[in-house]
C-alpha cells in the first residue's frame, strides 16, 4: 500500500471516527431532553401560547396600514421568530453552562473531538429541539387559524439561520456568566429585540431610529419568515444580512468557548 493511500484511508478513519463521536453527542443530548417531559413542554411554551393568544383574540384587531392580510397574518413571521430566538439562546446556552458545571468539557480536550465538533454537537441537538417547537407551532397556525406556509424552501433556510444567528448569543452569553446570571444577561438582550424589532407593529413607525431597529437581527428575520410565509421573493439582501449574522455569531461563539476550554 502506497503511502498516499495509508494517509487518505487515515484521514478517512479520523472523519469517521469524528462524525461518530458528534454523532453519539448528538444522541445523548436528545435522550436527556425527552427523559423529562416538563423540558419538552417548556420548550413550546413560549411559542405555543403566542399563536394561541394572537389567534384566538386578535381577530377583531386591524393589522397595520398597507398590510392586506389579518393582523394575526401580519405578527405570526415574528412569533416564529421570536420562538426561534428565545428557544436556541437558551437552549444552548443552558446545555454550555451545565457542560461546564458537570467538567463535561474536560472529556472534550480528553478525546479526538474537536471544540468545533463539540459546539456542532450542541448545535445540531439545538436545532432538532427548536425544530419540535417550529412544527408544532406551524401545525397550530395552519389547521387552527389558517396561517399559509408559502415557500417551505425558503422558510427552512429562515429558520436555520436564526438558529445560528441565536445559538451562536446562547454560547458567548454563557461562556461570560453562570447559571444564575445568564437568565438576566439574555432577558437584557433579548427582550428589547422582541419589542423593537417588527414583531407586533413596523420599525418604521419608530421613525428615524427605523433605520437601526430596521436591521438588527430580529429584525432581518422577521422579515425572512414573513417573505416565506407569503411566498414573496426573497431579497437578497435580507438573506445577505441574516447570513453575515449567523456566520459573525457561530464564528464569535467558537472563538470564546476554546478560550474559556483554555483557561479552564
Amino acid at each position: 500500500m502506497s503511502a498516499r493511500r495509508a494517509t487518505t484511508l487515515g484521514a478517512r478513519s479520523d472523519a469517521a471516527l469524528w462524525l461518530l463521536d458528534v454523532w453519539r453527542q448528538v444522541y445523548w443530548d436528545m435522550v436527556q431532553f425527552f427523559r423529562y417531559r416538563l423540558i419538552v413542554a417548556s420548550t413550546l411554551l413560549t411559542s405555543v401560547s403566542m399563536v394561541l393568544a394572537f389567534g384566538w383574540g386578535a381577530t377583531a384587531v386591524p393589522a397595520p396600514p398597507g398590510y392586506s392580510g389579518s393582523y394575526f397574518d401580519y405578527v405570526f413571521p415574528g412569533i416564529l421568530a421570536v420562538g426561534v430566538m428565545f428557544s436556541c439562546t437558551y437552549t444552548l446556552g443552558y446545555a454550555v453552562i451545565v457542560d461546564f458545571n458537570r467538567r463535561a468539557i474536560e472529556d472534550v480536550v480528553l478525546s479526538p473531538l474537536s471544540y468545533s465538533g463539540f459546539v456542532l454537537a450542541r448545535l445540531l441537538g439545538m436545532t432538532l429541539k427548536c425544530a419540535l417547537q417550529f412544527g408544532v407551532v406551524l401545525l397550530i397556525a395552519g389547521l387552527g387559524f389558517g396561517a399559509q406556509l408559502g415557500s417551505p424552501l425558503w422558510l427552512a433556510l429562515a429558520f436555520v439561520l436564526s438558529c445560528l444567528c441565536f445559538a451562536g448569543l446562547g454560547v458567548v452569553c454563557a461562556v461570560h456568566t453562570n447559571e444564575m446570571s445568564f437568565a438576566s444577561v439574555v432577558n437584557l438582550l433579548l427582550i428589547p429585540l422582541t419589542y423593537f424589532s417588527g414583531v407586533f407593529f413596523p420599525t418604521a413607525n419608530f421613525g428615524a431610529a427605523h433605520q437601526v431597529l430596521g436591521h438588527a437581527p430580529l429584525a432581518l428575520h422577521v422579515a425572512l419568515f414573513r417573505r416565506a410565509l407569503e411566498g414573496q421573493p426573497m431579497a437578497a439582501e435580507l438573506v445577505a444580512g441574516a447570513l453575515a449574522y449567523a456566520l459573525l455569531a457561530m464564528g464569535v461563539a467558537l472563538y470564546e468557548f476554546k478560550r474559556r476550554v483554555l483557561r479552564g
